[in-house]
């Protein structure tokens, strides 16, 4: 009798064990995809700010690109302050170099702020490209 109750406890643990383990498997990728997905999703509102920037400075309205690129800025000094490697940080922090300068560009209203607002999407459009899969 005692032996028949070990077995069934080892047949259930068995049982729970090959139900549980794949689920487990299954949901650890699932949370690195949706991880990989929120970073790439970041990443494209970085270079999707920095392309709204550009525009409307082009168009003149330095006014809304200056806030525009704030709010860049504010993004990016935050996700490299998130990252978990320091590389990823390290990369994000080199767009922020500019900020003074395209800053004071936008305040005084100079044409000069599009070619550094260029470079800045092209710079930001890399990053988010070498993300994207």
């Amino acid at each position: 009798m005692k032996n028949r109750v070990l077995v069934v406890i080892v047949l259930l643990i068995g049982v729970f064990l090959a139900g549980f383990v794949p689920q487990h498997l299954k949901v650890k990728r699932l949370e690195t995809d949706l991880s990989v997905a929120r970073q790439e999703n970041a990443f494209a509102q970085l270079r999707d700010l920095a392309a709204l920037a550009f525009v409307q400075a082009s168009q003149k309205n330095y006014g809304l690109a200056a806030g525009t690129s704030r709010q860049f800025f504010n993004r990016t000094r935050e996700m490299a302050s998130r990252m978990p490697n320091a590389h990823g940080g390290k990369v994000l922090e080199d767009l922020l170099v500019s900020q003074d300068k395209i800053t004071a560009e936008l305040t005084k209203g100079t044409p000069e702020a599009l070619d550094d607002l260029q470079v800045l999407f092209e710079k930001t459009h890399q990053l988010a490209s070498s993300i994207d899969r």
